[in-house]
């Protein structure tokens, strides 16, 4: 699984406590964890110990280098072996995510889970253990920043894990597929590409291309190559002298008219106010 971009990219945090779960804390809790409806969010991390997890209608066994979440409105019950006690770190936040719309920003609480393939650690366990435990140590010890420190950690869990997901793709394929699609896009911008040429230059059919393009960058591929060209765009506006139209054409787009609405769209200013800018 690719990470969703999309989603990531106006994913806001803000982290509620980093807490650990040990021996210590799990007899004073009499070995169990019980909420008739979550309030937050939780991203864990097991580095030791045994335990059952049941949430979102499954029930299931967790252990060292296991990773889950939790997140808003569900009941959650997460039992601790009394023999093995389980240990894991975890982050508690609330996140919003924030979308541009040309130059209006539009912010959402989002309760739902992470769009994350989770699993186990595996050879990543004691990279991921340090992330976590780094995170918990800045947010317990309150030194200046920390907070902000503590949102990179998550950041930095986050992108981890993303990358375990896709070592655990079950059509490594896809993922190369997908990577082939960008490449040809960087390359071929200033043509007229069209969905269907962008799925024949991968061999795949017009309609499962743009189910899997979306699927592993959270947009679709016709935008995707629009942010290819829009970017191309701001280097000749920033760099050059070319009327707009031209740039326009070299950038990949017929109409100026309309190159210049979606400018405005992606940037919130136009291009000539962005050459100013």
């Amino acid at each position: 699984m690719m990470m969703d971009y999309e989603f990531f990219n106006g994913f806001t945090p803000r982290i509620i406590e980093v807490a650990i779960r040990n021996k210590q804390v799990w007899e004073q809790l009499d070995y169990q964890i019980a909420r008739e409806r979550t309030g937050v969010h939780s991203l864990a991390y097991v580095y030791s110990g045994e335990g059952v997890l049941a949430f979102d209608g499954e029930e299931k066994s967790i252990g060292p280098g296991d990773l889950f979440q939790i997140w808003p409105g569900l009941p959650m019950r997460l039992t601790s072996s009394r023999s093995n006690p389980l240990h894991f770190y975890s982050f508690l936040f609330q996140y919003r995510t924030i979308q541009w719309e040309g130059g209006t920003m539009l912010s959402r609480e989002a309760s739902g889970r992470l769009p994350l393939q989770l699993g186990n650690a595996g050879s990543e366990q004691m990279v991921l253990e340090s992330v976590f435990r780094e995170a918990y140590e800045l947010w317990h010890d309150k030194n200046n920043g920390y907070e902000w420190h503590v949102k990179l950690q998550l950041l930095n869990a986050i992108q981890l894990i993303q990358r375990l997901g896709a070592n655990r793709e079950d059509h490594p394929g896809a993922v190369t597929a997908v990577q082939k699609a960008i490449q040809y896009m960087k390359q071929s911008f200033k043509e007229n590409l069209t969905r269907d040429q962008l799925a024949e230059s991968i061999s795949l059919s017009p309609g499962y291309f743009s189910v899997l393009f979306k699927a592993h960058t959270g947009i679709s591929p016709i935008r995707y190559l629009n942010k290819i060209r829009i970017d191309h765009s701001k280097l000749l506006l920033r760099n050059t002298d070319l009327p707009i139209k031209e740039i326009a054409e070299e950038s990949g787009f017929e109409d100026s008219f309309y190159f210049s609405r979606l400018f405005q769209k992606e940037t919130g200013m136009s291009p000539r106010d962005f050459r100013k800018s």
